[in-house]
């Protein structure tokens, strides 16, 4: 049985990581790109640290508007996204502002 990301070292989350892309540059269908891109940030963002992450205005990856952080817990940032009342995203795809 597979480990949990939160379940892996370092290097066995970066070879996971190194597996996803392959995954992702030889998917066939936009949908199976979209999960493996999806798996990719969620396995980027255990190599992260949380408290790097702290409330205030981000980018998101692939979002044109800003991301406004409440909190994060464990490996999701949680807050506003324009007007929708709550998001989240891994940490992985955020950069501040």
């Amino acid at each position: 049985m597979k480990k949990l990301y939160s379940q892996m070292s370092r290097e066995e989350l970066l070879e996971e990581i190194r597996w996803i892309q392959s995954e992702k540059e030889n998917a066939e269908f936009p949908s199976q790109r979209a999960v493996a891109e999806r798996k990719l940030y969620t396995a980027q963002a255990y190599l992260l640290n949380p408290a790097d992450f702290p409330p205030g205005l981000y980018k998101v990856e692939g979002i044109q508007l800003p991301f406004e952080v409440a909190y994060v817990n464990g490996i999701m940032a949680w807050g506003k996204l324009d007007n929708d009342p709550e998001a989240s995203f891994p940490i992985s795809m955020l950069t501040r502002f």
